[in-house]
């Protein structure tokens, strides 16, 4: 049986073929970096071609492939680009190319992975756009998977649709073994190595793309943990990553701090993993190699891969082989993936930063005051090219509808005013936040946080700050008796459960905010 791999990337559909033993006739990919890591590992020797140009008369012959497989990009469908906000009609362009190219070769079996976005979008077209209808009768599988429910070491949700025994392709999770996180970097420990997955062996010293990047420090640290554990309005992740799972998704792009980012201990500290760690999570062995001229070009040839492990099985159901006789990918004989001859190019990681642009943004909810789902207080600068204003807020709703609640002089004399007809007096505490931020300014705040004075005081530390001046407001109104009708004309309509839930703590959130607001210097 032979195959052509459409988008190949760096080859995780190639390398999943050579494991099958289906014979690699032509792969197409457009990335420099990406397709001579392609042409390294596989000795091929293709030139960049762009697919939405290709002219079919340089495919192969009409019914003489087997396989069309491949991984159109996903930039303009994902939800990293713009919020989600690409141009899916661009997108489409390739899945569309991709279905014509199937449409002309007429294969056995076809499949295409993309995120599971996709899906979606794709069944509508299929369903409403004319010119993509006609594609209906090539297609019999469009699901969503979880590639660790196929060994694969890495939560990693795809879109897979095609014409394949799914069916068969599906029974394969039951034969399977999970690999985890720690699966992966315990084995790099070893004098060693032994790849988890494949059982290949290298000492340790011939393990390349491996370069420990240095621990996170202090500030890189909490924005890092704040990002997953308390993001002002996504879902929350483990800090620092489990070792006992299967890792997050590995993603093309990833800074020192970003949500993105996994995160693991360093002996007394914590970083990021490395190139080596990324490519083995997406279930390339030990003795692939990576041709990126720079460390994020890597990670971004990692994070765009399919893992040839999801492959291997995806050409196995299309061999139509039995879940019963199944070979697992380590017990595969017949191929073994041998290291290229030509050197990789070294790429260290990032190193921390020490200074930042002017208007280096800052956003990050105050601990004691952050209730999730979109409901928190922050404390937040908003910058133009000269100038930044910091400033507490509340918002609160959904991802789709954030309201935002101002902190007047009226709402703030007007709680003062309930407390008061109850005799609570909270002005020792309100005079005490005010005196503390009247010694500060949004100019010494962004000074601080581009690294451009060592010696005004760190947001972090106006976070921690708010923070217990808040609490201790709280702990004087704690006794204060408010009818939900009175709460609303309080602080407004469309209130959720949880605003009502933490009715003194979200009283004492409006009276800090104002009496920072009010007292910073500008």
């Amino acid at each position: 049986m032979n195959c052509i791999d459409l988008y190949s990337g760096i080859g995780g559909w190639t390398l999943g073929m050579k494991l099958s033993g289906i014979d690699h006739v032509q792969s197409f990919e457009w990335n420099f970096d990406s397709n001579l890591t392609h042409n390294r590992n596989f000795g091929t020797d293709t030139e960049e071609i762009d697919i939405r140009n290709l002219d079919f008369n340089n495919l192969p012959k009409v019914g003489s492939i087997d396989f069309v497989v491949g991984s159109p990009p996903c930039t303009q469908f994902s939800f990293a680009n713009r919020g989600g906000g690409g141009d899916i009609q661009d997108g489409l362009i390739d899945i569309y190319q991709f279905l014509c190219i199937v449409e002309y070769l007429q294969p056995k079996y076809w499949a295409m992975e993309n995120i599971p976005r996709v899906k979606l979008i794709l069944e509508k077209v299929l369903e409403e756009d004319l010119k993509f209808k006609r594609f209906n009768k090539l297609i019999n599988y469009i699901k969503v998977i979880d590639s660790s429910e196929f060994g694969v070491p890495q939560k990693r949700k795809r879109m897979i649709a095609g014409n394949f025994p799914f069916q068969l392709f599906e029974a394969y999770k039951t034969k399977t073994h999970i690999k985890t996180l720690g699966n992966i970097l315990s084995s790099l420990n070893m004098d060693e190595v032994v790849d988890p997955i494949y059982g290949y062996t290298l000492p340790k010293k011939e393990i390349t793309d491996n370069i420990v990047e240095e621990s996170l420090n202090q500030e890189e640290l909490k924005l890092n943990q704040d990002s997953k554990s308390y993001h002002p309005v996504y879902n929350t992740m483990a800090f620092p990553e489990k070792l006992d799972k299967p890792s997050r998704t590995i993603t093309s792009t990833c800074t020192r701090v970003s949500r993105e980012s996994l995160i693991i201990r360093n002996g007394s500290g914590y970083r990021r993993l490395t190139v080596r760690e990324r490519g083995m999570l997406m279930g390339f062995p030990i003795t692939y190699q990576f041709y990126g001229k720079t460390f994020n070009s890597k990670l971004k040839m990692i994070g765009n891969a399919i893992p040839p492990i999801l492959t291997y099985y995806l050409f196995q159901s299309m061999l139509n082989v039995s879940a019963e006789k199944l070979t697992l990918i380590g017990d595969v004989k017949d191929y073994f993936h041998e290291s290229p001859k030509e050197p990789i190019p070294i790429t260290p990681p990032d190193t921390i930063k020490f200074k930042y642009r002017d208007n280096r943004s800052f956003r990050l909810a105050v601990p004691g005051f952050r209730f999730g789902s979109g409901v928190r207080f922050e404390l937040s600068n908003t910058c133009t090219k000269t100038t930044c204003n910091w400033r507490m807020k509340f918002f609160y709703g959904s991802s789709k509808k954030i309201k935002e609640v101002q902190f007047p002089e009226s709402r703030y004399n007007k709680i003062l005013e309930i407390l008061a007809e109850q005799e609570i007096e909270p002005s020792q505490e309100l005079n005490n936040l005010a005196v503390y931020v009247s010694a500060l300014s949004s100019k010494s705040l962004q000074k601080k946080w581009t690294h451009k004075s060592k010696d005004e005081i760190h947001p972090y530390k106006v976070l921690y700050a708010l923070s217990m001046y808040g609490l201790k407001v709280k702990a004087k109104i704690d006794s204060v008796k408010l009818t939900d009708a009175k709460f609303i004309s309080t602080i407004g309509d469309n209130l959720n459960q949880k605003l009502f839930d933490n009715k003194s703590r979200i009283l004492s959130g409006v009276l800090i905010g104002h009496v920072f607001n009010k007292n910073l210097r500008k």
